[in-house]
């Protein structure tokens, strides 16, 4: 049996959204028996140099990638409409070429995609697409995003359209955070459960394969409350705004037991 291998990470270089110091990140992984780990933090690489570091000195093989904003318009269009678009896609470099893809995409991204967040767009991914993994990301990624707007078709379409820049490199990412903490975001497990169920279709037609991850933000499970405290700061809201984001407190590094748990349903995809 193939070890469980976290893919979807965010260390405190997620600013004001990420929770994981990554030295305790390295501590954990080794704790549990993890042989590797990837960072994927939003937009970012500011702390892959420290990543890397820390995992190689703990023995763990580190998977250098970034959760990237895809626009929906071309970042050079200056046609004056206002576009926040920045669709989530995890982005894993698999070799030295695909690092230097990721770096030039996300120094790109900076560089000519900054509007509120640093983007790239479909045509960058065309031309730096080699030697890269890609996932279609959390509830915040184009395919989901169609799924739960309940356009199929949609949903279809932006599969095709990775799966031609990808090829068998492009996977469709699904996470389970059930949680009956009522201080906790209860909306999202069913949305995540609506995306299985869709995924598993797509998987099918296109031949494409399904990978768990958890989208993990911080470290331990009591950690989430810390965590809340940081997303309030992030969105400038009370602790007692009943309308402010809210997170599932799922988001742990959790053990290769309790993801093997979680979707015992479809082993092949942890």
């Amino acid at each position: 049996m193939t070890a469980f291998s976290h893919l979807h990470v965010h260390t405190q270089y997620s600013i004001l959204d990420g929770a994981s110091n990554i030295s305790n990140l390295m501590e954990k992984v080794k704790l549990l028996g993890m042989e590797a780990i990837a960072i994927t933090d939003h937009g970012n690489m500011f702390g892959v140099k420290e990543f890397h570091s820390s995992a190689t000195k703990k023995g763990i093989k580190p998977i250098i990638g970034c959760e990237m904003y895809v626009a929906k318009r071309s970042i050079s269009d200056t046609t004056g409409k206002d576009d926040r678009s920045g669709d989530h896609l995890i982005l894993l470099a698999k070799n030295l070429t695909g690092y230097k893809n990721l770096v030039k995409l996300v120094s790109t991204a900076w560089i000519k995609g900054f509007y509120y967040k640093p983007r790239i767009d479909k045509e960058l991914l065309s031309k730096h697409n080699e030697g890269l993994i890609a996932s279609s990301a959390c509830l915040a990624g184009e395919i989901q995003d169609e799924i739960l707007n309940g356009s199929l078709e949609g949903a279809e379409a932006a599969l095709r359209t990775y799966k031609n820049l990808f090829g068998d490199d492009f996977y469709l990412e699904i996470q389970r955070h059930e949680t009956h903490d009522p201080e906790a975001d209860r909306m999202v497990f069913p949305k995540q459960q609506k995306v299985i169920e869709a995924f598993r279709k797509l998987s099918a037609k296109y031949n494409v394969k399904i990978i768990a991850t958890n989208d993990v933000h911080f470290i331990n499970a009591d950690d989430a409350e810390a965590h809340d405290r940081l997303i309030c700061i992030n969105t400038a809201k009370d602790i007692d705004d009943p309308d402010r984001l809210r997170y599932t407190k799922q988001e742990y590094l959790k053990s290769e037991e309790e993801m093997r748990s979680l979707f015992s349903d479809i082993p092949e995809a942890v």
